[in-house]
Order: structure tokens, then sequence, then C-alpha cells
């Protein structure tokens, strides 16, 4: 055995991961001190320090979680939510995963997201413009909602007015890649993930028969000639980028604006220097993250902060820790946007082929929105503080109500 090896999972605190959801950054902290890892579940772990946080993200000993693996191990009834998150290339490995991805690749190519930037833009100053001026209105649903949902909109091709129907639904469904399945809102998260796959498929079948010059349209011709996946699987990529393009960045945006404005300081150097606006938004995704954790799963035993996992266990990678952890970041517990010691890679985007597919529009969204924000908008005035709560995978915010002058 390796002489690293201090112990084993036997000697690992157990703890309840819905226990930490209210104040997690206090209790991730705490538990960082003194311990590399957690048990959270039978045969589930969560490491928390950054030092092996980023080395597990592109550890060939361990892969992503598998789509039926993570819907046995949290005891998701058999349905629609059971099959969508079975087939989705998020939670796929090899050449299933590479084939779906693919799918989507060019379209999400850095340089084709830099090229739709004016777009971006246009939109995000269509919606700042939008918004109430001296009374009281829900930031999330009014803007930090709008851009990333219309954008995805628009790259895919469904209509704007149509925007609010899937938003809805999507921050619904999001809530079954929490690291504790919601067993109590199954019900509501089964029909939401029932209305949002037909909503796509109706579209999908709809460009089969009239083609049109869209995302959506290239993908039906694509799969026609090349039917690499069956088509229920083409709807279930589908809805699976509608899911990551909406909700994740809806909730950063919005924790974005909420940290700049509750940082007076900070918020006065953006709006008199645009160019700190893309180390906001890293920093901001840095602080309080929309995604928690990475879920892996061990294929061959692997060391982890002195412990050895077996084959075969869940893995929750914790960039959420990671990125509070002191030995990454000076006074990680600082918001600061003129921060230099982000990595290269930022972590909350994950690593290795399941690094992000969307990260470069997420990126631009923040960074466009915030600007159309602090070049029309003089003050900011939160009434409702918002809160992220959750400590892994897709995280929850609370409402944000505002007025701006």
């Amino acid at each position: 055995m390796n002489r690293h090896i201090t112990a084993d999972t036997a000697a690992l605190p157990f703890i309840d991961l819905s226990a930490l959801a209210e104040e997690p950054h206090a209790a991730f902290a705490a538990l960082r001190k003194e311990h590399a890892i957690i048990q959270v579940g039978e045969r589930q772990y969560m490491a928390l320090r950054a030092h092996d946080v980023l080395a597990m993200l592109g550890d060939p000993r361990t892969i992503q979680v598998e789509g039926p693996d993570y819907v046995e191990l949290n005891g998701i009834p058999d349905g629609v939510v059971a099959r969508f998150l079975k087939d989705i290339f998020l939670f796929g490995n090899g050449d299933a995963h590479r084939a779906k991805r693919g799918l989507f690749a060019r379209t999400f190519a850095h340089g084709a997201i830099r090229e739709a930037r004016p777009r971006i833009r246009a939109v995000a100053d269509a919606i700042v413009a939008d918004l109430p001026r001296s009374e009281s209105f829900d930031f999330i649903e009014r803007m930090a909602a709008r851009v990333p949902a219309e954008m995805i909109a628009a790259i895919l091709g469904l209509p704007g007015s149509e925007v609010p129907y899937f938003t809805r639904h999507a921050c619904t469904v999001a809530r079954a890649l929490t690291p504790v399945y919601p067993h109590r809102h199954h019900r509501e998260i089964e029909d939401a993930a029932l209305h949002l796959s037909t909503y796509v498929e109706e579209h999908m079948l709809a460009r089969m028969v009239e083609p049109r010059d869209d995302v959506l349209s290239k993908l039906v011709a694509d799969w026609r000639s090349n039917q690499v996946i069956p088509f229920p699987s083409l709807v279930h990529q589908v809805l699976g980028i509608i899911l990551g393009g909406s909700d994740t960045t809806r909730a950063a945006f919005a924790m974005l604006v909420a940290l700049l404005v509750q940082h007076p300081r900070q918020w006065r150097l953006v709006k008199d220097d645009q160019a700190l606006i893309p180390g906001a938004v890293a920093e901001a995704l840095r602080y309080e993250p929309s995604v928690g954790s990475v879920a892996r799963f061990t294929t061959a035993p692997v060391e982890v902060g002195g412990v050895l996992l077996p084959a075969g266990v869940m893995l929750r990678v914790s960039t959420m820790s990671a990125m509070r952890d002191p030995a990454l970041y000076a006074d990680p517990d600082r918001f600061d946007i003129r921060r230099c010691d982000h990595p290269r890679m930022h972590p909350v985007f994950g690593a290795g082929p399941h690094r992000c597919i969307g990260e470069m529009l997420a990126r631009l969204e923040m960074q466009e929105g915030l600007d159309a924000l602090v070049c029309a908008v003089r003050e900011i005035e939160i009434e409702t503080h918002p809160r992220m709560t959750g400590c892994g995978g897709i995280r929850q915010i609370s409402p944000m109500r505002v007025r701006i002058r």
C-alpha cells in the first residue's frame, strides 16, 4: 500500500449534505481543516480540498457518473426524468458521450460564440431598456433569467415569445441535478420534464417537415443523414442544452449583480472601468457558484487526501469548497473583482472531456449583461437579497427584488 495513505473509508465522518445546505461555506471551511474527504452516502464521498479537487476532475481513474448509476443512487422513480437523466451526455463517457456532445460542438465553439457577441449585447440592451425604473421588481425574473434563456432560444431557433414557458419548466427540472434528489417534489419535476420534452420534440418534428435557418433544423437534418443516436435521445440532448443554457447562468448572473451591489466600491469600479467586468464575472463564479460540485465515479482504487477509495464508488468533487480553500486563493472569503490568482481554467466549469460546453456563452452572457446594466443604470437598490442554497450540483437561488434608477 502507498505509504502516504493514512486512513481507510471507515475512518471518515458521515455528513448529511442536506444539513449543510443553508450555510455551506462555513460548514466546508470547518470540515476542510480536519478532513480532505467526507462520506455523504452509501458508497458516496466528497473531496473538499483544492489540491484533490483539481486533481480528481481530470484523474483517469475516475469517470463521469453514468446516467443509470445516477438514477439508481438517487432512487429516482422510472419516468420522464429518469429516462432523461440516463441518456443526456452530461452523464455519459467514451464514444457515447463524444457522439452526443459532438452534435453541438461547432455551435458552441469559442469562435462561433465570440461572433455572437454583438447579438448577445443586443439582447441584453433590450432587456435592460425594458426594466421598470423607480419601482420594485423581481430582478431574476425580469433580467437574470431572460438573458441566457433568450440567447439559447435565439441560438437554437426557438420563438422568443415561448421563452417564459420553457424557462419555467427548465428551472423546475434543474432540481433533479442536486446532490440530494428532492423526492418530495418529484411529481412537480416529472410534470415539468414531460412538458419540456414534449415542447422540444414538437419543435424538432416541425423542422423535419419545414426546415428553417436555425440550429434545430441543422441538428435534425444531420441526424436524418446519420442516425448515430435514436430520435428520443436527440430530444434529450437538446433538452439538456436548454437546461444547461438557462438555469445555471440565470442564478450566476443574479448573484454577480447582487455581490457587486453589496460591495459598493467594486460596483463603482465596474461602472468606471468596464475592462474589469470579466474579472468581476470570474470572481462571482468563484465566490458564490451556481454549480457546487461534479459527480465522478471511481473505476480503480484511488487515493484522495490520504484515504484510499475503492473502485465503484461515487466521488463528489466539491469545486465550491475548493474555490474557498486558502491553499488555492489568498483570503478566499474576500470578494475581490481584481483578484489575480484564478487558475487558468476556472474550476467552476469542470475539466477534461466534460468541461462545460457552454462556458464561453455563459461568460459572454454575464459580461454583456453586466455591461448593459452598468451603462444604463445609475443605481440599484436591493430590497430582497438573494441567497444561493445547496452545496452541490445545481444550486438554488431565492428571489431578488430590486429598484433601479
